[in-house]
């Protein structure tokens, strides 16, 4: 016959074999400091737990203080893109942050839009929404004065995008060069309602459209990528 296992003891009877016995043998300081609590009367013992809790709070609202004072205040409730919004995009692509009243635009929307709002610009991700961006009057809310969006067909595979930038070319007939219509425009919006992806591009209503819509009915004009602007500012 085997002999019987060994009987192990069960962990809570282990864990209360733990707390039994003399106090643990603590450093110097840290048994000075114990023996020095024990020491003290009730009320002093609650009088120090008051005035450390008292300094901890000051020591943290002073530090919030300080915060609020390098980033001009308190942090301020606004509404934040959470991917990448092209212009006709709906709104409720947001979520709410706070944030310090120095990264916070003027126009910065503190509350979410009504249903069926619609971007009048492009929004990337992590940026601010503000009423620029909610202006009826559409894509054209980011156009200099004078200029014009001027739609453009476009294949799938040219790969432009809403936000980028583009130059307008018209291709000449046979053999004769193509001409450079804009230079560095930006692509507002593109919208895939019909069979074909058609592109908002802004350019110049004086020296720009007529040449670009000349392209167009011949089916010569042509849109190449090119790199954004180093300082775009308003658009011109």
């Amino acid at each position: 016959m085997a002999p019987p296992a060994p009987h192990r003891p069960s962990v809570l009877h282990r864990l209360r074999a733990g707390m039994d016995g003399p106090y643990p043998v603590l450093p110097r300081p840290l048994d000075a400091a114990s023996e020095r609590w024990s020491s003290l009367r009730p009320r002093r013992r609650v009088l120090v737990v008051v005035l450390v809790l008292a300094i901890t709070a000051a020591g943290v609202q002073a530090r919030i203080v300080a915060a609020e004072h390098r980033w001009g205040g308190a942090p301020v409730r606004v509404l934040v893109a959470t991917s990448d919004l092209a212009v006709g995009a709906a709104v409720p692509a947001v979520r709410q942050v706070g944030l310090p009243p120095d990264a916070v635009p003027p126009t910065a929307v503190t509350r979410a839009p009504g249903d069926g709002a619609v971007l009048a610009l492009a929004l990337p991700e992590g940026a601010v929404l503000t009423t620029s961006h909610l202006d009826p009057r559409g894509p054209a809310a980011g156009l200099a004065e004078g200029q014009r969006a001027v739609p453009v067909p476009i294949e799938d595979g040219w790969r432009v995008t809403a936000g980028g930038w583009v130059d307008v070319w018209v291709l000449g007939p046979g053999e004769e060069p193509a001409s450079l219509v804009a230079r560095s425009r930006p692509v507002l919006e593109v919208r895939e309602d019909g069979s074909s992806p058609t592109a908002l591009v802004a350019l110049d209503g004086d020296t720009e459209v007529g040449p670009a819509t000349t392209g167009l009915a011949l089916g010569r004009l042509l849109l190449t990528h090119v790199p954004a602007p180093q300082a775009t500012g308003d658009l011109d």
